[in-house]
Order: structure tokens, then sequence, then C-alpha cells
């Protein structure tokens, strides 16, 4: 079994790694992880690309998507208003590294419809995803 090691938290699974030309995505059984290409400038082709995604590995279960925002890129706040279009998505939650980026996913938040957290920690915001995909 391969162990993925991300801010000194142990991640025991092996995910589907998938690449696109602005972002890999890490999928797991109940999440993905998405770490945008730094400098991307995120818009709704992008949405429209990650949604597919979504639905080819999770047709109908539950899943939560962690936006992994070590690099530095921008988001048009517009497509989280369109996020809420997957009804098996349970949940947002974005890991931040530093307070810019903090601020930003703070922002972003009032954009979303749906449960949108945002997070310092990794370890904290798997801890959220998998007591939310539980209750």
């Amino acid at each position: 079994m391969l162990s993925i090691i991300r801010n000194n938290y142990v991640i025991k699974e092996k995910p589907k790694i998938i690449t696109l030309k602005f972002a890999i995505l890490e999928l797991h059984k109940d999440y993905i992880v998405s770490t945008i290409n730094e400098g991307v400038s995120f818009e709704m082709p992008h949405l429209v690309e990650i949604t597919e995604v979504f639905i080819r590995n999770y047709p109908t279960q539950p899943f939560l998507s962690i936006a992994n925002r070590i690099n530095d890129y921008t988001i048009n706040p517009t497509c989280l208003m369109h996020s809420s279009i997957l009804p098996n998505l349970k949940g947002i939650g974005v890991v931040c590294y530093s307070q810019s980026a903090l601020e930003t996913a703070r922002f972003e938040k009032k954009f979303y419809k749906g449960t949108l957290e945002v997070f310092d920690s990794f370890r904290y915001c798997i801890q959220w995803a998998k007591k939310l995909i539980s209750s």
C-alpha cells in the first residue's frame, strides 16, 4: 500500500492520479484533492473539465472536493456559484498555506451556496472531510 505524506499527515491509500493541463487531481475513495498549477486563472472551462472528472468517477457516490492551494493562482469566484450543481458533492475544503490565500478563500466562500470550509492544515481538512462524508 502506498502512503502519501502531506504536512506530516499520512494518507494510507493509493489515489488515482489524473493530470490535466492546469491541475493534478488525486482521486481517493470519498474525496478528490486538486492542486491547481502555479499562475492559472481558473475560469468556467476549467470547472467544466473538473466537473466531468467528478461525474465520471463519483456518478452517485457522495464525495468532497479538497483544494490544495499550495500554488498561487486565481479563481473566478463566479465559478463557485456553479459548483453546487452536483448533488453528491457534499462540500469543498480549501487548504491554504499563506495568510493571503486564507483571506482569498474566505472571500470566495461567500459565492458558494453549499458547505465550504477553509483550513490552514491538510490534516484538519481530511478530518473534517471524513466526518462530513460519514454524516
